[in-house]
């Protein structure tokens, strides 16, 4: 799964992820529901993988905040994958593998920008009001 620019849904795994998720609203689940939904969907395929499974829990924390359905325990994965950084591996691969000096300056440019994103989505994370009750996801 590639990804091409620094915003949230900029990744093949987080715009399947937001696909699948405005496709269950639209079919009349609860953003709960919805939720549900995604995690046992997901979690197998993104299990394998830091990155994959931190860009699931952002992008899936950026679609609960979007329509005030934000759950505690997305929100601290999210949290969790933005300060670690995790997901941030999939932006510093290049076409030929890691970031090193050779690399352009576009390239250590959208990791920062990333970089920035996350951030930006962490803080709102932070200060937003969240659904209590909500069950818990199994761990990924």
């Amino acid at each position: 799964m590639d990804a091409w620019e620094s915003g949230l849904f900029d990744d093949d795994l987080a715009a399947d992820v937001r696909g699948d998720w405005e496709a269950a609203l639209a079919g009349g689940a609860s953003p709960a529901r919805a939720t549900k939904r995604l995690v046992e969907e997901w979690l197998d395929e993104v299990a394998g993988s830091v990155a994959l499974a931190a860009a699931f829990w952002i992008a899936l924390a950026a679609l609960q905040l979007r329509t005030g359905a934000l759950e505690t325990d997305v929100r601290d994965r999210a949290v969790r994958a933005i300060g670690r950084g995790d997901d941030l591996d999939r932006w510093e691969q290049g076409p030929f593998g890691a970031l090193d000096e050779d690399v352009d300056e576009d390239a250590r440019d959208e990791v920062a920008d990333r970089r920035h994103v996350t951030a930006a989505l962490r803080s709102q994370l932070l200060r937003a009001p969240v659904v209590d009750g909500a069950p818990r996801a199994r761990r990924a």
